[in-house]
């Protein structure tokens, strides 16, 4: 009954939500954290979940739909349950109805999680014990990507003097109905810019008939990978990671760049990492003036810290209720 009972997803599909989750389990097992239980929602059934929870006093719920969310957290309401909820995207970034299901359940929740202090302020009107942690953790497992496709990278690096990435989890659309992710944007403004390539990493397999069907014949220097992988390896053989997205909680990407000291070109909409390159119009930035700036920034901020220690912080969480 003391356990932290954590509810989530972990990898295939590879996504923000599932690999923070499968980071995390990872991680509180590394150290020997025993006060937690890991339920996967994708292989269990809705009574067993239901039941795992009544045999906790604590849950963790990782899960990105708002009205699952407000479920869970009238369950947990009405059976005297603990819940901490994180919301791994930007607040508000729903239509209406969605919006008041994600109000609500932080109203109904024992301690709201968000990603950024925009989100932090806006969700404590709803749950003063709000708190602000990010879900980026780090990890040194790398799963290396296989020869074929690895190589096909280090072709196009070669071809091109610039090499941008950047990662979609799935086609998905804003409340506005505009692309999240901006990657017809990132193809359009690659496909003029001289000497430059880009790495899209898409497991869903979802973007490469879209971007085809809207941008037919532009194929020339770029990548789709659709199948899971670990991004970090294609961070590694790129000059440049760009976060083009409309709405945004934390990326674990920017962090990753970071990390491997990569340049960073993100959209403002959100607060960011300071070492990040942003635009307010992807279609005004110049790729190349944009990529020397981004290096110099890097090369004087060697050594600093990408992100807080999450892990830490959750431990400490676990530890308080």
């Amino acid at each position: 009954m003391s356990k932290i009972l954590i509810l989530g997803k972990i990898p295939p599909p590879i996504g923000g939500v599932t690999v923070h989750v499968s980071r995390l389990i990872e991680g509180l097992s590394e150290r020997n954290f025993n006060k937690f239980e890991f339920c996967d929602l994708k292989k269990r059934s809705a009574f067993f979940i239901f039941l795992k929870i009544l045999q906790c006093t604590s849950i963790h719920l990782h899960i990105s739909n708002p009205y699952i969310q407000l479920l869970f957290a009238i369950f947990c309401k009405i059976t005297f349950k603990k819940l901490l909820l994180t919301y791994h995207g930007n607040w508000g970034r729903y239509g209406y109805s969605k919006n008041i299901a994600v109000n609500l359940s932080a109203w109904l929740a024992y301690i709201p999680i968000v990603q950024n202090e925009e989100s932090l302020v806006k969700a404590k009107w709803w749950n003063r014990n709000t708190v602000l942690i990010s879900t980026f953790i780090r990890s040194k497992r790398i799963r290396p990507l296989h020869k074929e496709l690895s190589d096909k990278i280090l072709h196009i690096r070669k071809a091109c003097r610039m090499l941008f990435c950047t990662n979609a989890w799935n086609l998905t659309f804003d409340k506005e109905g505009k692309e999240i992710y901006g990657i017809l944007d990132i193809v359009l403004k690659i496909a003029n810019t001289p000497g430059a390539g880009l790495v899209i990493s898409d497991p869903s397999g979802n973007y490469q008939p879209y971007v085809k069907r809207h941008c037919p014949g532009i194929t020339a220097n770029i990548i789709f990978i659709s199948e899971n992988h670990d991004f970090r390896n294609v961070l590694a053989l790129s000059d440049a990671f760009i976060r083009n997205t409309t709405t945004d909680g934390v990326s674990l990407s920017i962090h990753e760049a970071i990390e491997k000291n990569v340049v960073v070109l993100a959209s403002d909409v959100v607060r960011r990492p300071a070492m990040c390159r942003l635009y307010t119009d992807f279609s005004k930035v110049n790729l190349e003036e944009e990529l020397h700036e981004g290096r110099q920034n890097l090369n004087s901020s060697v050594g600093s810290e990408s992100g807080p220690n999450t892990l830490e912080m959750l431990m400490q969480l676990y530890n308080r209720i």
